[in-house]
């Protein structure tokens, strides 16, 4: 099977590489773009073409060297990549080279005109796939009015707790929030009063992006336990998510090790240690799901 050897310090690239290729939409979104030689996007291009179509096993040294030129700033040879990190600078590069401009959503339309500003007035192929947008709500306690802005995100981050499911992590993270007065005043009635605040789930994209808060620093990693559920269910806006991947990580960010966990869709999961690749049966992998102390990115994909 389709392996990719680790070239130093490159399990995150070629696990977040496996994970993008076992998704049938985040491939295909790659493959059809259009994108000129010497861009990031085709050079993934040319990995998952390898890999995907030709059924090979690579060792990507025209990829990893173009990859540390691309975010030499950010990213450096031989030292452990943070996996979540990882996939929003992929995502930016990727919506830099592919997005194109469009026309204004109405100002009265504020969900998508304030995406439209986050976006820089563009967007892509990748950004329909994988971008949400939460409403994040502000409630005055004398007056009961809300103040409401919508916040696009490309990862959903979620704080951990002990033997939680994930789907109980997503309620959690939308709960309220109770503030004294300090600071901030009501825009109805100028008052500086106590408030609450919370979020709001406005719009989900077709591939959800979970990345867990395991790490405290790059020392202390939290190695809590949680369910991963299978599908998660958001009631209020009628769509089910199934799990389509997992990002697992082993160790510290100071040395540690990545794998990647895919769904198959034939009742069996393929996991992808670099050039090691092994396929189980879903139900060898129940365990894993229920107790599991190593999952941080996480990604679903609607029904």
């Amino acid at each position: 099977m389709e392996g990719i050897d680790n070239l130093g310090g490159t399990c995150a690239i070629n696990s977040l590489i496996q994970i993008i290729i076992r998704n049938n939409h985040l491939r295909s979104t790659i493959l059809n773009s259009s994108t000129p030689p010497n861009t990031l996007t085709n050079e993934l291009k040319e990995v998952i073409n390898l890999i995907y179509n030709e059924k090979k096993s690579i060792t990507p040294h025209k990829f990893i060297n173009f990859f540390f030129e691309t975010f030499k700033n950010i990213f450096k040879r031989y030292e452990e990549i943070d996996i979540n990190e990882l996939w929003l600078f992929i995502y930016n590069k990727i919506f830099e080279e592919t997005s194109i401009e469009i026309e204004p959503p109405s100002i009265n339309d504020k969900p998508h005109y304030d995406t439209y500003l986050h976006n820089e007035k563009k967007t892509s192929h990748l950004t329909n796939l994988v971008q949400g947008i939460f409403a994040n709500i502000i409630e005055c306690s004398n007056c009961n009015h809300q103040s409401i802005s919508f916040e696009p995100f490309i990862s959903m981050s979620l704080d951990i707790t002990e033997h939680q499911s994930i789907a109980n992590l997503i309620i959690k993270n939308l709960g309220q929030e109770i503030r004294d007065a300090d600071d901030w005043k009501c825009e109805r009635c100028e008052k500086k009063c106590p408030y609450s605040k919370y979020k709001r789930i406005w719009k989900l994209p077709k591939i959800l992006f979970i990345s867990l808060n395991r790490f405290k620093d790059i020392y202390n990693k939290d190695n809590s336990l949680i369910f991963i559920n299978k599908n998660l269910n958001f009631v209020s806006i009628n769509q089910i998510y199934n799990l389509q991947g997992l990002g697992l990580h082993y160790g510290n960010l100071m040395g540690g090790h990545y794998i990647a966990l895919c769904d198959m869709k034939d009742n069996t999961y393929n996991l992808y240690n670099d050039n090691i690749v092994k396929s189980y049966n879903t139900n060898d992998i129940i365990k894993e799901l229920e107790k599991n102390n190593t999952a941080y990115l996480i990604i679903y994909e609607l029904e």
